[in-house]
């Protein structure tokens, strides 16, 4: 899997976790400053991956290509067929991060297909 990070100034330290993880797990990632559906990249990514110190709000959202928004409330994606919360927490940080990791993994949920097949 291909992952677009936009990056988050703020938030550059959960950013940098975040791609670690991504990338921990077999799967390839960029990092960019922002996304339109005019990028170079668009038709070689399969999530774009944000991440917001608000809570979350639809219009804020691509409608483009599948996501998973990182907020202050949880972890969003459009998987499902609308943006639905797969993980919920109180507030984004290391700690909170650190405990959707542990879940993802346990799940198997972001792994890539050439190490589920190793």
């Amino acid at each position: 899997m291909h992952y677009l990070v936009i990056e988050n100034k703020q938030l550059q330290e959960l950013t940098y976790d975040i791609v670690g993880f991504f990338w921990d797990n077999g799967n390839e990632i960029s990092i960019q400053e922002g996304y339109t559906g005019k990028n170079n990249n668009y038709q070689r990514i399969d999530f774009i991956v944000s991440l917001d110190n608000c809570c979350f709000s639809e219009p804020h959202i691509l409608k483009t290509k599948q996501f998973i928004h990182f907020c202050k409330d949880g972890v969003y994606s459009n998987v499902i067929p609308f943006p639905y919360r797969i993980f919920e927490f109180k507030d984004l940080n290391k700690h909170t991060l650190a405990a959707f990791f542990s879940w993802s993994k346990r799940l198997n949920l972001f792994k890539s297909s050439r190490e589920l097949k190793l």
